[in-house]
């Protein structure tokens, strides 16, 4: 594991291609740290570990809500074998594998492990490098995944604003001399993933406010090395960019990045209901994604916010500008025009043809889970209760699940989803289910208790432990 990431062996090209992903513009006073080679006074950067006991949480959380339900490991064991981290090679060829496997909880232990190998469990904690701020931001976003906000932004805290002189490449180009030979030194090796991350954590822990602001100082970064770019310079503006490809890919990039930006603000006006800022985001990002000609499934989203304030007629508009260019003999096409319509129909109460559209849909496509599981919501506005809970029980019934599907490739219909895999699980799913067991059956709790059984014998963490809403026993 080569702390440093020797970047010798790498073309120019391929040079060329990091120097597009790590550039970042530091602030004035990190800048002129930089170009007089010091720290001046400026605070370095030694993220570590916190020690024990820290309260952090690797253990699978299934598997202890069926212990703490049973009182039994044995029993819990039986229903759902754990991957740990200790099943795994300790590198990073373990955590990939754990993280496909969807061991979220695993792997964030072993992150901790390969974190304090490089040094990062000390009192003091370590320097950066290219891989251990790549391993950092693995890290960082399981323990989003995992939903441990608190301890996020306390290992968050150490890396201060991203900004301090030694996370840029400048303020050691000794470490990095091919980089420097090829003018790819300029730049920060702290990934643009973990930037986000850090900009719209605030919101997790309830201040939204915080995290616009940090987004919209990102969104001012980007757009300032996209005005370089569109000005003949590279990233930072510090030369003439090499060719005319090399702008082109870099501001495909950029923009890319300043989209992505928007989706986390849009997110979160959504998540605050507050539709007017909801909207002009998305057609900001429509004016950044349509020189890319990625723009068009942007409507789709005004559409639904459009449905959320109840302006149907202008939801129905955006669903058909989203469709716009999309050719009529296409299945996905059929099956996107259905979906809007359905939705349509829900906006104006019409929940027997919203039901039949997604019929439909399902006929079309029987893995389409998004579609079954609307279904069902229609036919609980319907007072189809019964319905409503065979079809939400069949989507979490890896058994049944496969027999349907196993029925359909017979008629010689297709299943998009391996058998393999079993229901594409989402936690709206499951806490649909959960609502309508509490609110339609006496023995509410046995069922919702059989349901996490069923999920429990699926491999990997697919649905966290609240969407069964089971009170402790």
């Amino acid at each position: 594991m080569d702390p440093t990431f020797s970047v010798t062996e790498l073309s120019e090209v391929e040079l060329q291609e990091l120097r597009k992903t790590d550039a970042w513009l530091p602030s004035e006073a990190t800048r002129r740290c930089l170009l007089e080679g010091g720290s001046g006074g400026l605070a370095s950067t030694a993220p570590r570990l916190l020690a024990p006991p820290s309260p952090i949480d690797t253990a699978d959380p299934i598997h202890r809500q069926l212990v703490n339900r049973y009182r039994s490991d044995v029993r819990a064991n039986a229903i759902r074998p754990v991957i740990t981290a200790d099943m795994v090679s300790q590198d990073c060829d373990g955590l990939v594998q754990l993280i496909k496997g969807r061991w979220y909880h695993a792997a964030l232990d072993l992150t901790g492990r390969l974190l304090t190998i490089c040094g990062f469990a000390s009192d003091t904690g370590a320097k950066l490098t290219p891989f251990s701020s790549q391993l950092w931001l693995v890290r960082f976003v399981l323990l989003k995944q995992t939903r441990q906000f608190d301890l996020l932004e306390r290992e968050l805290a150490a890396f201060d604003r991203l900004d301090n002189p030694d996370v840029y490449f400048e303020h050691a180009p000794d470490l990095y001399p091919r980089r420097k030979v090829l003018s790819a030194s300029i730049g920060s090796m702290i990934p643009f993933s973990l930037r986000l991350l850090h900009a719209e954590l605030p919101h997790h822990l309830n201040r939204s406010g915080e995290a616009l602001d940090r987004l919209y100082f990102l969104a001012a970064v980007v757009a300032r090395v996209i005005s370089n770019l569109e000005n003949g310079y590279t990233e930072d503006g510090s030369e003439s960019y090499p060719n005319e490809a090399y702008k082109i890919s870099s501001l495909v990039i950029w923009r890319r990045r300043e989209s992505k930006i928007l989706a986390i603000c849009l997110s979160i006006y959504l998540a605050n209901q507050d539709y007017p800022s909801a909207i002009e985001t998305v057609y900001q990002m429509i004016d950044k994604l349509e020189p890319l000609g990625e723009h068009r499934f942007l409507y789709g989203t005004l559409g639904r916010i459009y449905l959320g304030m109840g302006d149907v007629d202008s939801a129905e508009e955006m669903f058909k500008e989203a469709l716009k260019d999309a050719s009529p003999d296409l299945t996905t096409t059929r099956i996107q025009w259905l979906m809007y319509s359905a939705m349509l129909q829900i906006g104006s109460g019409h929940f027997d043809e919203a039901k039949r559209l997604f019929r439909e849909v399902l006929e079309l496509d029987p893995s389409n889970v998004a579609a079954a599981n609307n279904q069902a919501v229609c036919s609980h506005y319907i007072g189809q209760m019964d319905e409503s809970l065979r079809i939400l029980e069949v989507l979490t019934t890896p058994a049944q699940y496969q027999q349907q599907q196993q029925l359909k490739i017979a008629k010689g219909e297709t299943a998009s989803q391996s058998l393999l895999e079993g229901p594409a699980l989402h936690e709206a799913i499951v806490s649909n289910l959960s609502n309508l067991l509490d609110a339609e059956s006496d023995h509410a709790t046995t069922r919702k208790m059989s349901l996490l059984e069923r999920v429990a014998t699926l491999p990997g963490e697919r649905v966290a432990p609240t969407a069964f809403k089971l009170k402790l026993a």
